[in-house]
């Protein structure tokens, strides 16, 4: 076991395994209380390896922004590179580096003002499913809805018509095992796997969603238009330092992992939103009067995103709360200081997103859903960052807010979610916040709402 001098306390823990018997059972819970029993900045045990948790302000930008340098992305995100190949999330140094040049422009706002449209035509299907259980009286699974509809946002932003029907059942099928199993990974203490069947299931799931990439890509190249969508762009980017475009290899890589930053965690935002949403009726149902007046009957474009204050606050609370990525893993690739914290080289680090936007130094009712906070004085940037921080942050946080806006405010134009008895109320804390049970609402036509 590996004790580094000159850190802060931290819980003891158990012998060889240290503090994962605590943290397989309530994560969250322990470190709330860990938290509060040693501070901001505290020490913990993962096995072998200690890790020093970061949940102040001050601290977690050293570590992303000003000492950024001297760390590389943690354990966790190295272990989905079997999946996600060598995109953004998972690359360092030179290749990051070039990658983040060739795509940022894709992301800036002009190019996200195409994309608007496409998610609301993504939205239809969803729409006419709730339509239909308005009319039935059946209750909907939001959290199954919301990655159906974000899945088919985010196909359709990366390739516009090129993704035909069959293929995105395809995606719809494959994608969410690969993403579990992925989850499981990261959770895993030990780095190597049996052959089992499930191996075998998730290697084929990738295969078919590969062929499916390379195909689209294939195309593309072979028509001589690389088109309007994302990939697109993608395809015609050129590195302005001379590094020239993306490998074939190379955007099959941004692509799955965009698949993966635009999808599951876009998903879980809107979850636990209309979650929120349906605990506090009277903002609900203001948000409701605010879409209604903004848009009326029309499709909603990227400025109608951004023209809805109290949409947008409930958006960005509901991020503070539930932050998708809830922690940051880093490692020190050289001797570093942190919060005054001495750190050898190969130091793990986690910036514990979820502790910072929920710590009462910074935040009035920090468990409160208070979406007027962000209209007003009370919000804290500083201790706020749901996507990250520095060169790193999120490269899609943009088309990220974009996309919840859109599919929020076609939903709630048109009808009303009420979770019975509040919904689940705690939390699973794996690669992504989830809320803990099932989260079925029953839904009602905007007219039968008070439209």
């Amino acid at each position: 076991m590996t004790q580094v001098t000159g850190w802060p306390d931290g819980p003891r823990g158990h012998g060889v395994l240290g503090n994962l018997p605590e943290l397989r059972r309530d994560a969250l819970g322990f470190l709330r209380h860990s938290r509060a029993a040693y501070g901001d900045v505290f020490r913990l045990r993962f096995g072998p390896r200690d890790v020093l948790v970061v949940a102040q302000p001050g601290a977690a930008r050293e570590v992303l922004v000003t000492r950024a340098g001297s760390f590389r992305k943690g354990r966790g995100i190295q272990k989905m590179q079997d999946f996600l190949g060598n995109g953004l999330l998972t690359a360092e140094g030179e290749v990051w580096r070039s990658h983040r040049r060739l795509m940022q422009p894709a992301f800036h706002h002009a190019a996200l003002e195409g994309m608007a449209t496409e998610i609301a035509q993504a939205t239809r299907p969803l729409l006419a499913r709730l339509e239909a259980a308005s009319q039935s009286g059946d209750e909907v699974d939001v959290a199954s809805e919301m990655l159906h509809v974000t899945l088919r946002a985010v196909a359709a932003v990366l390739f516009g018509a090129a993704l035909e029907e069959r293929d995105l059942r395809v995606v719809e099928r494959e994608l969410p095992p690969l993403l579990t199993r992925t989850t499981n990974r990261v959770r895993s203490v030990v780095d190597w796997e049996l052959p089992t069947p499930s191996l075998w299931r998730e290697r084929a799931a990738a295969r078919a969603l590969d062929g499916i990439v390379h195909r689209i890509i294939r195309e593309r190249r072979a028509s001589g238009s690389e088109g309007g969508d994302l990939l697109g762009m993608l395809l015609a980017a050129r590195d302005e330092e001379g590094g020239g475009g993306l490998s074939d290899a190379e955007l099959r890589d941004e692509v799955m992992t965009l698949f993966l930053a635009g999808h599951e965690t876009t998903a879980t935002l809107l979850t636990f939103l209309f979650l929120e949403l349906s605990r506090h009726p009277g903002v609900r149902g203001r948000v409701q009067a605010e879409v209604r007046e903004v848009l009326g009957d029309r499709t909603p474009t990227a400025g109608d995103a951004r023209n809805l204050p109290l949409l947008n606050a409930c958006i960005q609370e509901t991020l503070r709360l539930y932050p998708p990525a809830w922690l940051v893993p880093r490692q020190a690739t050289e001797p570093v200081t942190v919060a005054g914290v001495p750190l050898p080289e190969g130091t793990n680090v986690s910036v514990n997103i979820f502790l910072l936007q929920r710590n009462a130094r910074y935040w009035d009712q920090p468990d409160a859903f208070r979406p007027q906070r962000w209209l007003g004085g009370g919000r804290t940037p500083e201790a706020f960052m749901p996507f990250g921080a520095g060169a790193r942050m999120c490269i899609g946080n943009h088309l990220a807010l974009m996309e919840a806006a859109i599919i929020a405010a076609l939903v709630l134009r048109d009808f009303t979610l009420d979770v019975p008895g509040g919904g689940p109320t705690g939390l699973v804390a794996g690669v992504t916040l989830k809320p803990d049970g099932t989260v079925q609402a029953r839904v009602r036509a905007a007219s039968a709402a008070g439209r």
